[in-house]
């Protein structure tokens, strides 16, 4: 359907930019107001939730002419892996229960600490977030070809 390739690849883009929105700013202030819009923590959970399920629908539908699940396969894996990603990293991070801005950062508990594939995925998230904005943009340029 037309509809999970559009969505397919701008959550592919926007999660890749979520992930790599708290690498170390090189190029100047010209994105800051974005990198402000994706370290929101609701914001990068809606993102997230986002690129998974429409990760693993991606396996199921496809566009017409196109092979069911090996024309699509690097932009859901990407999607899977970019939402999968963020969601560890929600998860590994502080609680978020309360509403007040001061509030959380006072009655937080320490970091959890993960360990074995989950590290992994954390350690890398800038090389995850790359990643899927380059599914996103191979899948835009070129829509019907296999594995893409």
């Amino acid at each position: 359907m037309i509809q999970f390739y559009f969505l397919s690849i701008s959550l592919n883009i926007i999660g890749g930019l979520a992930l790599c929105a708290d690498a170390p700013l090189k190029g100047g202030p010209a994105f800051a107001g974005l990198r402000t819009f994706l370290r929101d923590r609701t914001v990068r959970l809606v993102i997230a939730i986002l690129a998974c399920v429409t990760g693993g629908l991606k396996f199921v539908t496809a566009m017409r002419g196109d092979i069911p699940v090996v024309g699509d396969f690097l932009p859901a894996v990407a999607g899977i892996a970019v939402g999968g990603t963020m969601l560890l990293e929600l998860y590994s991070s502080e609680t978020w229960a309360s509403s007040e801005p001061g509030e959380a950062e006072r009655t937080a508990p320490p970091p959890r600490k993960v360990s074995g594939f989950r590290s992994f995925l954390l350690s890398n998230k800038e090389s995850i977030g790359i990643a899927g904005i380059l599914a996103g943009l191979l899948h835009f340029l070129f829509p019907m070809v296999i594995f893409l």
